[in-house]
């Protein structure tokens, strides 16, 4: 949708959607209720997460999209770190229904400020800036701007397009499942995702527990995760972008700064998995850690500190996720129930372990996968056009 229409449009209807889910979950009053609600606010809540990665994907190339992505991921993160506390001071003070009130007060104030302030970024809306966006893909700062500044502000851009809003086919995200070289990494990530999901949801039972906290104190554990993916974010983007200079450099590929590179020969599968062996590694060494510290009852920084670590090690591997850690979440309290929270972690690090196979197979082959799906593209456009 997002493609097609703009990313403002898309935002709008995720943040209404979001809004519409906590002002229900607000006032429902059975389970059924909360079930579907908290799917609604689901769909708003993580499809705006995808845009906000498009959106850095429209403004920065190649080489410099690391350092971006990570700071887009801190604020993504700033949500898992410190949410659970702020949702335990108002669980513990005014009840749980306050949770979905703040949450759809704060998701009102942002919509406000974003349909004031943020620009369209989709380059098939406004190409590089040259075309001027128009309706609901302008802001009302870009609107007023352009009305002090004459009909003539434009200059020698281009003119607005007249565009009809196209409804997305739900069916076509499957495509990309199904497509090899997306598909591999989908599974990855999914695996990895899971991983941190599994654990986070799983300190409310461990901790209850082994350490007998309330509310409010179960909200602030989660802050040694939220800060481990916060500074993976901040920092491994950096890294990211380093790795990229330093095989064009290898290669003799002059980074022209602001300028999109032709990638078809840049092995830019391997520039990105090598970040990955990292975090790879730290992530299982911290599962097996927070397994075995909680199943023994050390003390509360032993899990912390592992919480840290897995937060560290599992953001550095962010690529795409969720769907695979509902299911894991569900798991993850009767696994530690029936296996007991060491092993239950440590049989988890060990599928990690085995999933090293797929960093390897796509530092090898990835961009011959690339190149092949770039050959088949061009084959099909240009039947198309003869046709």
């Amino acid at each position: 949708m997002s493609d097609n229409n703009g990313r403002r449009l898309s935002f709008i209807v995720c943040f209404v959607i979001f809004i519409l889910g906590n002002i229900g979950l607000a006032l429902q009053t059975n389970y059924v209720a909360l079930l579907i609600l908290r799917m609604l606010q689901a769909i708003g809540g993580t499809a705006a997460i995808a845009l906000t990665y498009a959106v850095v994907a429209d403004i920065a190339t190649s080489a410099e999209r690391g350092k971006y992505m990570g700071y887009a991921g801190a604020g993504i993160l700033f949500g898992p770190a410190f949410g659970p506390t702020i949702g335990g001071i108002l669980a513990q003070y005014l009840g749980w229904r306050a949770i979905f009130y703040f949450l759809a007060v704060f998701s009102g104030v942002l919509l406000v400020l974003f349909i004031f302030l943020f620009p369209e970024t989709c380059r098939n809306v406004v190409g590089n800036g040259s075309i001027p966006a128009r309706g609901v893909n302008q802001s009302v700062l870009g609107w007023w701007q352009h009305r002090m500044q004459g009909p003539d502000a434009t200059g020698g851009g281009l003119k607005p397009q007249k565009r009809k809003v196209a409804f997305p086919n739900p069916f076509a995200t499957f495509k990309i499942i199904a497509e090899k070289e997306s598909g591999i990494i989908l599974l990855y990530n999914g695996f990895f995702f899971t991983g941190m999901m599994v654990t986070v949801s799983a300190i409310p039972a461990l901790y209850g527990n082994a350490y007998h906290l309330n509310e409010l104190n179960l909200g602030l554990c989660y802050i040694a995760n939220g800060m481990g993916s916060l500074l993976s974010s901040l920092t491994m983007g950096h890294v990211v972008d380093w790795n990229f200079r330093r095989h064009a450099k290898a290669i003799g590929m002059t980074i022209e700064k602001g300028k999109q590179q032709d990638l078809t020969y840049f092995p830019i599968e391997r520039v990105r998995m090598q970040i990955v062996i990292p975090g790879h590694v730290i992530g299982i060494l911290g599962l097996i850690a927070f397994g075995w510290t909680v199943k023994f009852q050390t003390h509360i920084a032993g899990p912390e500190i592992s919480l840290f670590v897995i937060g560290f090690g599992i953001t550095a591997i962010n690529f795409a996720r969720c769907l695979m850690s509902a299911g894991g979440s569900a798991a993850i309290v009767p696994m530690c129930n029936a296996m007991n929270p060491g092993w239950a972690f440590t049989f988890l690090a060990l599928v990690y372990v085995a999933l090293i196979a797929v960093v390897l197979l796509v530092m090898r082959d990835g961009m011959k996968w690339r190149q092949n799906l770039e050959e088949k593209k061009r084959i099909r456009e240009e039947r198309q056009e003869q046709s």
